[in-house]
């Protein structure tokens, strides 16, 4: 069940802060070839705007003082991540294999949001946090990532025409991103959250499946700042 979404706007001034101190060319450099930091120049207004959209749609939905683990966590996470844990007193786990991209953002947050209890970890999902559960698992746009999954990519957003499918690829991404699913999963306690698109709802509805789990779907979907991809939420019984 929703609960009252508390007032967020008290991580969004961190939040605005942290974007500003951030080094745009080196997040454009670990983003793109080319044209990365005018790419962000454009996008900073949405990642506020629709990150405090995210955020208030969440915080309405995890229990004060628990624990998240993001997957793949990166800039457009940022206003959610400092929502946990600014409003909520959460801790939370933001795991990004990108090691150039977790020092740019803790480098921001450290002179931006010094007290802030938010820093990402260059760390595997699998293993980031230690032992014990998360009562939530976020987990946004992680399978269609084109550099990570290109097949599951390609396939996932119709660019991958069938006849073009390099089938023992796309097995093996497949297994690869199944146990990765299968991984978030085992750390997430029940009653529990998951944040993910409409893209990758269904890796984690066929872990569900086969734990017995009932799962219910929100109704409620938010656009992703950068990619596009509709975020929404699972609860896990």
């Amino acid at each position: 069940m929703k609960r009252p979404a508390p007032d967020v706007a008290a991580a969004l001034r961190p939040a605005a802060a942290v974007l500003a101190a951030l080094d745009w060319r080196a997040l454009g450099e670990v983003y793109f070839h080319w044209g990365g930091e005018d790419f962000w120049a454009e996008k900073r207004p949405a990642v506020l705007q629709l990150g405090e959209q995210l955020a208030r749609a969440l915080a309405g939905r995890l229990p004060k003082g628990g624990r998240s683990l993001w997957i793949g966590a990166g800039v457009a996470e940022l206003p959610v991540l400092l929502a946990e844990t600014v409003v909520l007193g959460r801790e939370v786990v933001a795991a990004n294999l990108r090691a150039a991209e977790v020092e740019a953002l803790n480098q921001g947050l450290a002179a931006a949001a010094p007290d802030a209890a938010l820093r990402y970890v260059a760390a595997d999902a699998r293993t980031a946090g230690g032992e014990g559960l998360f009562d939530h698992v976020g987990c946004v746009s992680v399978f269609t990532d084109p550099e990570t999954w290109p097949t599951l990519s390609g396939v996932s957003y119709g660019r991958l025409p069938p006849v073009q499918v390099d089938v023992e690829r796309f097995v093996a991404e497949r297994e690869a991103a199944r146990g990765l699913a299968a991984a978030a999963f085992a750390r997430l306690s029940r009653p529990g959250t998951i944040t993910t698109t409409a893209e990758e709802v269904a890796w984690f509805l066929e872990q569900a499946g086969l734990a017995g789990a009932p799962i219910e779907a929100s109704e409620e979907l938010i656009d992703t700042a950068v990619v596009g991809d509709a975020v929404g939420f699972l609860r896990v019984r």
